[in-house]
């Protein structure tokens, strides 16, 4: 450490002093040498014009007797080669001589040397020698504590890397849940309705004077009838009917869907030849009506019993 006359003044062979802190030191005397100045002597003592107190390097020779006095912690140091010890506070040292190297020696590289002894307690005495029997085992149990720690250290830092990989896995997989979602919203869903937008229509029959559009069977790709029977015309009576669908109307390709189940239903279920209807008419959800041929103008439905060759 550095000094001034004014510190230096305070210690006086055979006075005692405690020590109020904590004491960084070393136990390589070239370490302490290092800090307390070493070679910095004669521009320390240099002073111009007296602007500021002399300063001498001072270094500080610690004779310790007790094992409870100071901590060895040259393993935690981020600098194990400086052999670093701490000098525990509330210690009583006794100054055994004071050697003034800069009155002898101007140039010499530490000015001032200070020794101080430990003063022995009594009571600490009696309990380092209580102690003395299990130092042994106080090692061991020691070491054995270091080596439990080191092993749950690295159990720590695999307990630690499986968390990194599990979090990575899991924002993984949410990213590709999200890139998935945008590629079936933004992409296929477009695309699926760009293709019902721009669907062509169906072919359809030529229609008579002031008629809407009839579209014929292969607009709904009808399966082919078993039998017709021709129609007397002209029909006296006209049916309207109401079937009820297994699904909601939305547009041209669910109505489709619901012609071909009614002809699935009459021919497969029923045991008729075709569907039953002369005429299908479909309204979807923008109010477009659209008319498909079933069995025509000129072949009897089976659709009211009774009436069927006179009617459509």
């Amino acid at each position: 450490m550095r000094i001034t006359q004014n510190d230096l003044n305070q210690y006086l062979s055979n006075q005692h002093i405690l020590n109020r802190s904590f004491l960084s030191t070393s136990i390589d005397r070239e370490v302490a040498e290092m800090f307390a100045g070493e070679g910095q002597q004669s521009k320390m003592r240099y002073t111009p014009k007296n602007h500021c107190a002399l300063q001498y390097s001072c270094l500080c020779q610690y004779l310790i007797k007790q094992n409870s006095t100071a901590i060895n912690i040259q393993s935690l140091s981020t600098r194990p080669d400086e052999k670093e010890i701490l000098i525990l506070p509330f210690t009583v040292f006794k100054v055994k001589a004071i050697k003034q190297n800069y009155l002898d020696d101007p140039t010499a590289s530490i000015s001032i040397e200070i020794e101080l002894e430990e003063c022995e307690d009594p009571n600490d005495n009696k309990n380092e020698l209580e102690n003395s029997d299990t130092s042994r085992t106080s090692s061991l149990s020691s070491s054995a504590d270091d080596i439990k720690h080191i092993e749950e250290y690295q159990k720590f830092k695999q307990r630690k890397h499986r968390l990194y990989v599990i979090i990575g896995v899991l924002v993984l997989a949410i990213l590709l849940a999200l890139t998935f979602t945008f590629i079936f919203t933004f992409v296929i869903k477009k695309n699926s309705t760009q293709n019902t937008t721009n669907m062509p229509m169906p072919p359809t029959e030529s229609p008579l004077p002031d008629c809407p559009t009839i579209f014929s069977r292969s607009s709904w790709s009808a399966r082919p009838y078993k039998n017709h029977s021709n129609l007397t015309l002209p029909v006296k009576h006209i049916v309207v009917l109401t079937p009820k669908p297994l699904s909601s109307i939305i547009n041209q390709q669910s109505c489709i869907r619901e012609i071909k189940r009614f002809q699935d239903y009459h021919m497969d279920e029923r045991g008729w030849d075709d569907i039953g209807y002369n005429f299908i008419l479909c309204n979807d959800n923008e109010d477009q009506q659209q008319i498909y041929t079933g069995r025509g103008w000129t072949y009897i439905g089976t659709h009211c019993k009774g009436y069927n060759g006179e009617s459509l």
